[in-house]
């Protein structure tokens, strides 16, 4: 490191994407990892070299308050990529400034076309409730989602809507502009008194590519998307669950302990 160089700052707080990250869609949770996880997270309340563990996902409140109560999380959990932070120590919903009356007016919008003339498409293609700031389809069949996307994203352009359009290998959520991953890290990171820099994050899509580069320190697990990899500063040997702990021991390594 040149001399003229500050040493980067400690790791505070690990945000991990679920889907692709913590668990695979419609597969058992590796109960051992998470048991690993819920040990450092813990671990970090009393113990400032460890990371605060918390989640950024695009899943829904109840899934994201689950699988925080699942780790025992003490530090933020994202969900809805950003739309919402829950809060397990507190009990508490607070939702993204961002979230305005004009963008959930367009939000419905795109809920009704979904519901009209994409959903009913295909038997295996439900239309996701559980979400208030994003609009979504998700699927068990891999790829099929995604190829609905020119038309979903054809009818944001053409209806002049404020919104993009993400998915992955099961989904394709439809977001605004003012709800992404990276202004959800930049959200929870000022509510917590933290630098950008302070911040880790792992996720494995192309709509986690953006938050991934913003981060402190931005991680990607081996079954990720090009693009998440390209964003990484560390794209893991493992995948999937396996790619978080390792992440994670890079952010104790980076804080100076050894795990």
């Amino acid at each position: 490191m040149p001399a003229d160089c500050c040493p980067l700052p400690m790791i505070r707080l690990f945000l991990a994407d679920i889907d692709g990250c913590l668990s695979e869609p419609y597969v058992p949770f590796d109960l051992d990892g998470f048991r690993r996880l819920r040990d450092w997270g813990l671990r970090a309340e009393t113990d400032d070299r460890y990371p605060r563990l918390g989640l950024c996902s695009g899943r829904s409140y109840a899934y994201v308050e689950a699988m925080a109560q699942a780790l025992g999380l003490r530090a933020p959990a994202l969900f809805e990529s950003g739309g919402g932070r829950f809060d397990l120590a507190d009990a508490r919903i607070a939702w993204n400034p961002a979230l305005t009356p004009d963008t959930e007016a367009a939000l419905d919008h795109c809920r009704a076309f979904m519901l009209e003339h994409v959903v009913h498409r295909s038997p295996t293609v439900s239309f996701d409730y559980g979400k208030r700031t994003q609009s979504g389809i998700v699927s068990p069949v891999v790829g099929e989602c995604e190829t609905f996307l020119p038309e979903i994203e054809a009818f944001v352009s053409d209806a002049g809507l404020d919104l993009t359009a993400y998915h992955t290998p099961y989904s394709v959520d439809v977001v605004p502009h003012d709800l992404t991953k990276v202004l959800a890290l930049e959200w929870v990171a000022r509510e917590e008194g933290l630098s950008m820099a302070e911040v880790a994050f792992i996720g494995d899509t192309n709509g986690d590519a953006p938050a991934i580069a913003a981060a402190g320190l931005g991680f990607a697990p081996a079954n990720g998307a090009d693009t998440a990899h390209a964003a990484a500063d560390v794209v893991t040997e493992a995948a999937v669950i396996g790619g978080v702990l390792e992440a994670y021991r890079a952010c104790l390594a980076h804080n100076g302990v050894a795990e």
